[in-house]
């Protein structure tokens, strides 16, 4: 990021100082404004430190400065706001947070589900030579969603499998969009089932039987 009169080294150096993401993060923590002696308060540091550092983060464009009045009379106080919320998440949790807010927007499921059966094809590119049974069917579904973090318990239910997945490593997102997440899921079981090669066999997702907590099923039906 290069702004006008802010030589580069300053520009991508202004977040290299601790004080200055302390300023940072508790003014964007913070439900209003702060003024210099807030910020003092808040971050232990000396007011005329914060001074110097928010003149900083302000030519670097992290923070922006306004007048604000406490009552009618008196002169007003500089206070102090950030300019973004700031990047809290990874690249791909970001990349990940943005797609589904557009789907969820845009979409009842239907692409979500989609979606993960594709991610099943990803994960098992090679159908089963011969179809599998039920046994063979959820332990290797079982695997699969181990490795992917869902921390998955089976249990036999007459001729049925039942899975617990007692994590989600998507847990934030499908918290907020469990109509996409969620059908993400159901659209990768689906499809690891399908790529077993056995047709009386279908899948079935239950979110949040318990927090944090949902239930795959596999169960047997008429070929």
């Amino acid at each position: 990021m290069y702004i006008r009169g802010v030589p580069d080294d300053v520009n991508f150096g202004a977040l290299a100082v601790p004080s200055r993401r302390q300023l940072l993060r508790a003014l964007r923590t913070a439900a209003t404004p702060l003024d210099a002696p807030a910020l003092a308060a808040a971050t232990g540091l000396h007011p005329n430190t914060v001074r110097f550092h928010l003149d900083v983060l302000i030519r670097t464009g992290f923070v922006r400065e306004s007048s604000a009045r406490l009552g009618r009379r008196g002169r007003p106080r500089t206070v102090y706001e950030p300019t973004t919320a700031g990047a809290h998440d990874t690249g791909y949790a970001l990349l990940a947070a943005v797609l589904v807010d557009r789907l969820d927007a845009t979409d009842g499921g239907g692409e979500a589900r989609e979606a993960g059966r594709a991610w099943a094809q990803r994960l098992r590119p090679h159908p089963a030579g011969q179809p599998e049974d039920m046994q063979a069917t959820a332990g290797t579904v079982a695997a699969l969603f181990t490795e992917l973090g869902f921390q998955p318990t089976l249990a036999t239910n007459g001729g049925d499998m039942q899975m617990t997945l007692h994590a989600c490593p998507f847990w934030s997102l499908a918290e907020d969009h469990p109509g996409i997440v969620c059908a993400v899921h159901l659209g990768l079981l689906q499809g690891l089932v399908e790529q077993g090669g056995q047709p009386g066999i279908e899948a079935h997702l239950t979110p949040f039987v318990r927090p944090r907590q949902c239930q795959a099923d596999l169960v047997t039906t008429e070929a």
